[in-house]
């Protein structure tokens, strides 16, 4: 992250420069993550097509769940899980001016924003009122990431 400049914040990644390797990386993680969880709610996915065959509300080829042991097993990660969530908004609370005075966040009047935009991208303001008016549209970026052209989709 030293090594990008602010003017370059934050980075373009676009579809061409991906390799295949990251595709393939991408794909095999997710379906592997989908298989974990899939493995680990299979008793529960069982639990439930069981609760709704026939007959209905009634469990015939499994047993029931034992709650109180389910409880034991799983109380302490609860407990710990609901401390830490509560560990993270009272330091989100205490920390917010400091989250919020970051130097990529920019909230500044709409008539500076425009200038701003128009100096820095080199678009006119009136350009961009046309464009809130579009339902969609498509943008061109340079090699400087500066906005080249922008038509609006053909799904318009």
């Amino acid at each position: 992250m030293k090594g990008i400049p602010e003017a370059n914040w934050p980075p373009i990644i676009n579809s061409g420069a991906i390799s295949n390797w990251i595709r393939l990386r991408d794909i095999l993680l997710t379906v592997g993550a989908w298989l974990i969880i899939g493995l680990t709610l299979h008793n529960l996915l069982w639990l439930i097509f069981d609760y709704l065959s026939d007959p209905i509300f009634e469990l015939t080829a499994v047993a029931p769940p034992n709650w109180s042991a389910i409880w034991h097993k799983i109380s302490w990660f609860i407990y710990i899980a609901l401390g830490l969530i509560a560990w993270i908004c009272i330091l989100a609370s205490l920390r917010s001016k400091i989250i919020s005075s970051t130097k990529y966040i920019k909230t500044l009047p709409a008539a500076v924003e425009m200038r701003e935009l128009e100096m820095e991208l080199g678009v006119l303001p009136v350009d961009v009122e046309h464009w809130h008016n579009l339902r969609s549209a498509q943008v061109f970026i340079n090699n400087d990431n500066r906005i080249c052209k922008i038509i609006p989709s053909p799904k318009s």
